[in-house]
């Protein structure tokens, strides 16, 4: 069974990144660890050092933890392996980059509510965590029904990576993914369906077929970043290369509501 690290605040984006992880456990079973890192930094610091700070630290952690294991009951009815949350001070970035890398996470998931704002999602990818993952990241942007099924997006290039990523964490998952294949240009209003480029198509058919399993619906569209955005929106997952920020597929993806898996490029 694969292992998953969530980090958890006590705020309305971790609580919709629980459920839909709670959830989404039902469709490919993990187990799922609870991280949650205390701003030390939000606090009233105490004067002084030493033995007043340690406790002054402790107890900022203890009540980090009760207001952490709250929340996770609160959710008990939808998620049956969230246990014991980690509760662990330090700078945000570094100490979930440390967890991932010492315990060897198969993926990661935060809460990350969708805006309007393509430059909140671009800071988040421009991120320590984001660009140095050893792992793929479920961002959670808002919570949807698990039926509406996944996409696989991506340029011809990305597609031999993200089916790797697939079939290392999705691959127990009944449904048949969707693909949808972009071009993008630097204008046009609307996105172009084009005829799916058989060489393309047929590498990816035979990637899937390696693994038992056959593509959905298989899309090529043309057009802006801001034209292709209405082809995702509407699934329950979009499985995404991790993008570099202000890139079209960045500026695409910062307009879709779904949550989205992003998959690091393996390092060479």
């Amino acid at each position: 069974m694969q292992n998953v690290l969530i980090a958890l605040e006590t705020d309305l984006a971790s609580s919709i990144a629980l459920r839909y992880a709670c959830r989404f456990e039902k469709l490919i079973r993990f187990n799922m660890q609870v991280v949650h890192i205390p701003d030390l930094d939000e606090q009233n610091h105490p004067p002084g050092g030493g033995w007043v700070h340690r406790t002054w630290e402790n107890a900022v952690v203890q009540q980090s933890g009760r207001e952490i294991r709250k929340l996770i009951r609160e959710e008990r009815g939808y998620c049956y392996s969230a246990g014991e949350p980690k509760i662990i001070p330090g700078e945000k970035d570094q100490v979930i980059l440390e967890e991932l890398r010492k315990k060897r996470y198969d993926f990661f998931i935060e809460g990350f509510l969708h805006s309007f704002e393509p430059d909140r999602f671009f800071k988040k990818l421009d991120s320590d965590l984001y660009r140095h993952l050893p792992c793929p990241a479920l961002m959670v942007k808002n919570m949807v029904d698990p039926d509406r099924g996944i996409q696989i997006v991506g340029t011809p290039d990305t597609f031999s990576f993200e089916l790797y990523w697939f079939f290392k964490i999705l691959s127990g998952m009944v449904a048949e993914p969707d693909i949808l294949v972009c071009r993008f240009k630097t204008s046009g209003d609307k996105a172009t369906l084009l005829e799916n480029d058989r060489d393309l198509i047929s590498g990816i058919e035979t990637g899937m077929l390696k693994y038992g399993k056959a593509a959905g619906r298989i899309r090529t569209a043309e057009g802006s970043s801001d034209g292709l955005a209405a082809l995702v929106r509407d699934h329950a997952l979009l499985v995404s290369p991790l993008p570099e920020s202000g890139s079209p597929m960045a500026h695409m993806l910062s307009r879709s509501p779904c949550p989205i898996l992003f998959c690091p490029e393996p390092k060479k």
